[in-house]
C-alpha cells in the first residue's frame, strides 16, 4: 500500500509541477509548443539522475523511487502532449518545426538522461 500512496502524492506533485512549468514557459515565449520540450528535457533529465543513483546505491528506499519516478516524472512529462503536438505540427503541413520539435525532444532528452546518469555515478562515488 505504501507504494501506492507514494505513486498517487508524486502523481499529485508532478502534475501541477508540469501544469506550472508549461504555463511559465508559453508566458515568456510565442505559440510553439517550447513549455512541452522544457518539461520533458527536464524529465529526461531528472529521470537519469534519480535512476542513476539507484543503480549506484539500490538500498536507497523503494517508495522514494515509486514517489519521485513512477508519480513524479510519470505526471511531469508529456511525452503523450508531444505526439499531438508533432501531429498537429504535420498536419498543418510545418514539416521544418515538426523535424526540429521532433529532434529536439528525442536527442535532447537522451542526451540530458545519460548526462543525469554520469552525474549520478559521480555522486555515488562521492
Amino acid at each position: 500500500m505504501e507504494k501506492y500512496i507514494a505513486v498517487a502524492l508524486g502523481g499529485a506533485i508532478g502534475a501541477l509541477c508540469r501544469m506550472a512549468m508549461g504555463e511559465w514557459v508559453m508566458t515568456k515565449v510565442s505559440s510553439f509548443p517550447y513549455g512541452t520540450i522544457v518539461v520533458n528535457l527536464i524529465g529526461c533529465f531528472i529521470i537519469g539522475l534519480v535512476l542513476g543513483l539507484y543503480i549506484q546505491k539500490p538500498d536507497l528506499p523503494q517508495w522514494a523511487r515509486f514517489f519521485l519516478v513512477v508519480g513524479g516524472l510519470g505526471a511531469f512529462t508529456t511525452f503523450s502532449t508531444f505526439a499531438f503536438e508533432m501531429l498537429q505540427l504535420m498536419m498543418t503541413e510545418s514539416y521544418v518545426q515538426a523535424f526540429f520539435y521532433g529532434s529536439v525532444q528525442v536527442v535532447g532528452g537522451l542526451i540530458l538522461c545519460w548526462i543525469g546518469v554520469l552525474l549520478a555515478r559521480i555522486l555515488g562515488a562521492i
